[in-house]
């Protein structure tokens, strides 16, 4: 009988899970560098040539490239933001000890757990300019007078997007922030309140602190997903009106399906990816030369 070595059985388990990212990770990576080089049209996927740095030079000439780089910007520092805060706070909020509270827990988590095509639809029914009830309730409310066209106004579309994004993932922000409370030893809020510090005190000195670590994790995770976001805009508003929605993530589909540009749409993807990964890094280590201070 053959005996293997506990190197040798972790190396026989990491195997499966290194085909796997090669094969869906690393593969298309690779493919999206290599296109972003080429004129190539899908409808014609054996035809290609090489046109080097035209398809980069294409998109930063672009206006409607910039105008979706600053929309999804926007889109997801004001997601990230608004996540963060509500997150930390209903985080806070369910760690207290008290009867039935995992009850609400489970219940904060069920947005997290909706398929996003199904809460787009519902979205889109709640956010009706006629018969939504969030309408409704403003109205009756004596809020506003007239009917908000949530997804035809260019001034509230993006809003009404961010909101979804909003609702549907700060359950994340609250499972790891939750996770992390729990660990947190009840022995330093004690001696804090030997020493007279405040509450707010406490909360500064000791609970932000412990949290940021994991913030700073949860900011990168949610930055990343939230700036590469197609289905949650595109169910919505299609990137309407007009494109007052556009971000990256939707520019590239337009270029790729519409404009049938595939060398343009990965070209995109590359500068995505590279905005992300140096914004990424720069975070890391502005975070990292706080806490050295």
């Amino acid at each position: 009988m053959i005996k293997f070595s506990d190197r040798q059985i972790g190396i026989i388990f990491i195997i499966p899970f290194a085909i796997v990212a090669i094969l869906f990770m690393l593969y298309p990576v690779i493919e999206a560098i290599r296109v972003s080089f080429y004129a190539k049209n899908p409808l014609r996927p054996n035809q290609e040539s090489f046109i080097g740095f035209a398809n980069f030079v294409f998109i930063f000439r672009d206006p409607l490239f910039w105008s979706s780089f600053f929309q999804a910007t926007i889109w997801t520092i004001a997601s990230i933001t608004l996540q963060t805060i509500l997150g930390v706070g209903l985080a806070l909020l369910v760690h207290i000890p008290l009867k039935g509270i995992s009850i609400f827990r489970g219940l904060f988590i069920f947005p997290y757990m909706v398929p996003t095509v199904v809460i787009a639809l519902v979205w889109r029914w709640m956010f009706n300019p006629e018969i939504g009830i969030v309408n409704y309730l403003l109205t009756t409310m004596g809020i506003i007078e007239e009917p908000i066209y949530w997804f035809s106004s260019q001034s509230m579309s993006m809003v009404s997007t961010i909101f979804l994004n909003v609702w549907k993932y700060t359950p994340f922000v609250l499972i790891c922030v939750l996770a992390r409370l729990q660990t947190i030893p009840l022995e330093l809020y004690d001696a804090a309140k030997v020493d007279g510090a405040s509450v707010l005190r406490r909360f500064k000195d000791i609970t932000l602190t412990q949290l940021s670590e994991v913030l700073s994790v949860v900011v990168v995770f949610r930055t990343v997903w939230t700036f590469n976001k197609f289905e949650e805009i595109y169910l919505l508003t299609r990137g309407g009106p007009g494109t007052s929605t556009f971000n990256l993530a939707i520019y590239a589909y337009e270029q790729s399906m519409a404009n049938l540009k595939m060398g343009v749409s990965a070209a995109t993807g590359v500068v995505m990816m590279f905005i992300l990964f140096v914004g990424s890094m720069l975070y890391l280590k502005l975070l990292k030369f706080e806490e050295s201070e």
